[in-house]
């Protein structure tokens, strides 16, 4: 069975196949929704971005040129969640129990198979480094969550970002600095 690329899908939308769209959005869905709740901290808001999000990729797709998709789709996710937040005034940061109670991130698995002593510790390890992103400027907790949770190259980033590549590279390097040094306070490192 072949799986259509994001590039055919693209083009397939572009021509007003919302079939081939719909599955861009099923298949960047999750992660649009996961991006927009860390960088907005609120899960209704976090829904909103997500929705108008790919209401406006549907709208620009014949815009598109190329390039990478989920870079582009985050870029407008990011937009998205600026206007939203200029919007409604409102930051309010979510905590990790918030969220695993929620059920948008799941516990890891070595913390399921070490027993209730080593998920607890594995727990309060996560609710740390969540606790630390939220303490970043929302420039560098965004670009940390872009490179190390969503997992975007450096050709992604600057896309996403709008940014120079050195921009990039020594945005991450002071947000990776900062986030260490804030760790190293709290103990977890």
């Amino acid at each position: 069975m072949h799986v259509a690329s994001d590039d055919e899908l693209v083009q397939d939308a572009q021509k007003g196949n919302m079939s081939s769209f719909n599955l861009l959005v099923e298949r960047y869905q999750g992660q649009l929704y996961s991006l927009s709740l860390r960088h907005v901290g609120d899960r209704q808001l976090a829904e909103d971005v997500t929705q108008e999000a790919f209401i406006s990729a549907w709208r620009s797709i014949r815009t598109y040129k190329g390039g990478s998709f989920k870079a582009w789709l985050f870029r407008i996710a990011i937009n998205q969640a600026r206007d939203l937040y200029r919007r409604s005034n409102r930051h309010r940061a979510t905590s990790l129990d918030e969220l695993l109670e929620q059920g948008t991130v799941n516990a890891p698995e070595s913390a399921l198979e070490e027993g209730p002593e080593a998920a607890a510790l594995s727990s309060a390890s996560l609710r740390a480094v969540e606790q630390c992103l939220q303490k970043l400027p929302p420039e560098h907790r965004l670009v940390v969550l872009l490179s190390d949770v969503q997992g975007l190259t450096y050709d992604e980033l600057t896309e996403t970002l709008g940014l120079p590549l050195g921009t990039v590279k020594s945005r991450l390097f002071r947000a990776r600095t900062a986030l260490r040094r804030l760790l190293l306070e709290t103990g977890e490192l």
